[in-house]
């Protein structure tokens, strides 16, 4: 079996259970569900979204006729008379009280209520939309996290063959050079790259460790938490077919957050009117109580109304077209980060579609590298073995393996990675 397909069939099988592990190697679409079911990001957005939906109806509310309750309660200390001349003082009571009710109902508010309510409405869109953006976000850096860990563990096992090669090469020079079939200059160069070899192996097991301590944590596992990755970094996936601009803007949420934008705005010009319009309320009042003279002995009134308010604004200085002129500003400002993100969207969609593309491309490239270069080491390697090459001819050979090896895990790498930013770009939250 050649070399390269040791190390491709040693990434497809690193999702093996291992001896004594009881957990279940994780796929990256069971990573991605665990990670979206522990986010404490998307879990405050929902309450946000939550949050929004009760000041909805609280808005509503203000449409309905109010009724409040009032009370007061007053004892006088003093003996107080009220004297009305010589002999005629009339003895007031203590105790002075009175209870009321109130019934009213807004006839015309000048528009402030219904653009309060609209107003709601559009923030309860808005942060809907800014769940599904978490969301995506979120999907998007589950997706890094697990193809790096895979990445890192295809790389973990290119550097343990790599340190193989090396080793049964440091054997065979080794056995020559007790036989003093060869210099120990050479037994040295090769024993010089198989610590190097060594070296690497070591730091590439390091950051494996790490990519899978990242990946606990982001689906709120403890980080030491032993995980098992079933998918390998060149595992293939379907690639999605091309979509335009104009669909990847109805699938963008952050868009729709934006235009929303420019929709409230365009209320809060309403609401900045709507303060300087007439207003029309009308309503019922009951009071019962002591009388406002309370004479010791009166018996309590019970006063019922009903009302009319009407409030009309005459003069303000301006204040009304300086706040409406306020108010528009803001809306062209809206309006012009609407625009920006239209084409940042845009060019997200092309530059991610250009780098999938390209980099599928180089996938087959770097299989070819890595081709020419395993079969370049054992010609290398079995030519130095008859004496027709210099050891710096293998070593030059082995280099260039680790090098084609290390471009093909990269490769498949930068592809998974901009296939999730492709996903991300267009809108499209995939559990592959």
């Amino acid at each position: 079996m050649s070399m390269r397909n040791k190390i491709i069939i040693g990434c497809m099988l690193l999702g093996a259970l291992s001896v004594g592990a009881q957990e279940k190697p994780v796929t990256a679409a069971d990573y991605k569900q665990k990670v979206l079911e522990y986010s404490r990001q998307i879990k405050q957005s929902a309450e946000e979204r939550i949050a929004m939906q009760h000041a909805i109806k609280a808005a509503k509310t203000a449409f309905f006729p109010a009724v409040d309750f009032s009370g007061s309660y007053q004892y006088r200390i003093n003996k107080y008379d009220l004297d009305f001349g010589p002999g005629m003082a009339v003895e007031m009571d203590h105790n002075t009280y009175s209870l009321g009710a109130t019934v009213s109902q807004p006839i015309y508010a000048g528009g402030q209520i219904y653009n309060n309510y609209k107003a709601a409405q559009i923030q309860g869109q808005i942060a809907s939309e800014a769940e599904d953006l978490t969301t995506d976000n979120i999907v998007y850096a589950a997706d890094l996290n697990y193809w790096s860990a895979a990445a890192r563990k295809g790389m973990y096992d290119v550097m343990c063959q790599y340190v193989d090669i090396v080793q049964e090469l440091a054997n065979v020079l080794t056995t020559r050079f007790n036989d003093g079939q060869i210099s120990k200059t050479d037994l040295l160069q090769v024993q010089s790259r198989l610590k190097e070899a060594e070296l690497n192996k070591s730091a590439a097991y390091k950051d494996y460790q790490i990519a899978l301590q990242n990946l606990n944590v982001l689906m709120g596992v403890p980080p030491m938490t032993p995980v098992e990755i079933a998918d390998a970094i060149t595992t293939v996936q379907p690639l999605p077919m091309h979509i335009g601009e104009e669909a990847a803007l109805q699938n963008r949420p952050d868009f729709t957050i934006s235009r929303l934008n420019v929709e409230y705005q365009k209320r809060q010009i309403n609401l900045s009117k709507a303060k300087y319009n007439p207003t029309l309320a009308i309503g019922f009042q009951g009071t019962w109580g002591t009388p406002m003279l309370n004479v010791k002995g009166s018996d309590q009134l019970w006063t019922p109304a009903v009302f009319a308010s009407l409030k009309i604004p005459l003069f303000r200085w301006g204040a009304r077209f300086k706040e409406v002129n306020s108010q528009k500003a803001i809306l062209r400002s809206k309006e012009y980060v609407m625009d920006y993100t239209r084409d940042q969207i845009s060019q997200e969609v092309a530059n991610s579609w250009t780098s999938l593309t390209e980099n599928t491309k180089q996938i087959d490239v770097a299989e070819e590298a890595c081709k020419i270069a395993e079969e370049n080491l054992d010609l290398n390697t079995f030519s130095y073995k008859e004496g027709k090459l210099p050891i710096l001819d293998v070593l030059s050979a082995q280099l260039s393996w680790i090098q084609s090896y290390s471009s093909l895990i990269q490769t498949w790498y930068q592809q998974k990675a901009s296939l999730a930013q492709y996903n991300k770009a267009v809108g499209i939250r995939r559990l592959q």
